[in-house]
């Protein structure tokens, strides 16, 4: 079947759990106020964040590129009550309807919003991070990570969205390609990580730093 990859995603999707009222309000108003709503990390890579901050018993999250919200909304829900998220991004739009999905799902003391560009703003963050949820501009995943790497603490996790890119990693004729092949291979060499690459939507890297 040529469709079976988009077959078995739906399918992926159609296995996680249900997705909480205040996630089915952020997609839906992602969907109707929005051209890019395929921007959404969707129930899978959500899924996979909110079961690797409750297995790893995570309190602090640093999410660089926030969209409207739904993997941030979907990772404050597990916190203890004492787990905050901090999340980058640049677009008042995206975080008009984020704010909005926040107050749905009752997190929004949980979350701080940190407006501006992501490749500015993450110079002056501080402390160290149990997760990082990296998903901004793939043409600086390289920058990114020497940034993030020093805040990440022993034992954390980097979790990285769109690492395969849409496949332009095999054939690296763009620039955000190149780019995020760069930092895959940044992500492979560096001997302070563990690395596994997962063929989730479109691709997923976690690195465990040692």
């Amino acid at each position: 079947m040529t469709d079976t990859p988009v077959l078995l995603q739906k399918y992926a999707d159609q296995h996680c759990s249900e997705e909480s009222e205040a996630l089915k309000f952020i997609a839906k108003a992602t969907q109707e106020e929005l051209q890019y709503a395929d921007m959404l990390s969707g129930k899978q890579v959500a899924g996979l964040l909110r079961l690797l901050i409750q297995t790893g018993d995570f309190k602090s999250v640093l999410e660089v590129g926030m969209f409207t919200g739904y993997a941030t909304t979907a990772m404050a829900e597990v916190l203890p009550a004492d787990g905050h998220i901090t999340t980058l991004e640049m677009n008042t739009l995206y975080a008009g309807i984020a704010d909005r999905g926040f107050k749905v799902a009752g997190v929004e003391d949980k979350i701080t919003v940190i407006m501006g560009s992501a490749r500015e703003t993450v110079q002056n963050i501080e402390g160290s991070f149990d997760l990082i949820f990296l998903d901004a501009d793939k043409q600086w995943y390289p920058e990114y990570y020497r940034v993030l790497k020093p805040r990440l603490r022993s034992g954390g996790l980097l979790v990285s969205d769109n690492v395969f890119w849409y496949g332009g990693v095999l054939e690296l004729e763009d620039r955000k390609s190149r780019a995020i092949h760069a930092f895959n291979e940044m992500l492979h060499e560096d001997e302070d990580m563990e690395v596994v690459m997962l063929g989730i939507r479109d691709g997923l890297s976690i690195a465990r730093k040692r």
